[in-house]
């Protein structure tokens, strides 16, 4: 395995100190674990983080029909890809 050295203010080290239980590097490779997850496959989310997303913006599941329902697979998909495409560095 390889090691990697990260830098953190000193206020935040404090604030990890309060809490030793919790395995910091474990933490930091799951981050970038998602993270990188989420780059190298853009299209593809939880359901259940879609169906928060869209909640957040006010649409609800509830008895929606179902030309409403793939307007808005659209809308949030225009979305994703915008989110995605602008996280790249490349």
């Amino acid at each position: 395995m390889t090691n990697i050295t990260f830098s953190v203010s000193k206020d935040l080290y404090e604030r990890m100190k309060s809490f030793p239980e919790i395995k910091w590097p474990t933490i930091y490779r799951q981050t970038i674990e998602r993270y990188l997850d989420k780059l190298e496959n853009p299209n593809i989310i939880p359901i259940t983080e879609l169906k928060d997303r869209l909640e957040k913006k006010g649409i609800i599941f509830d008895n929606i029909p179902l030309d409403k329902a793939i307007k808005y697979y659209n809308k949030m998909r225009e979305l994703e890809w915008e989110r995605t495409y602008s996280t790249r560095t490349d």
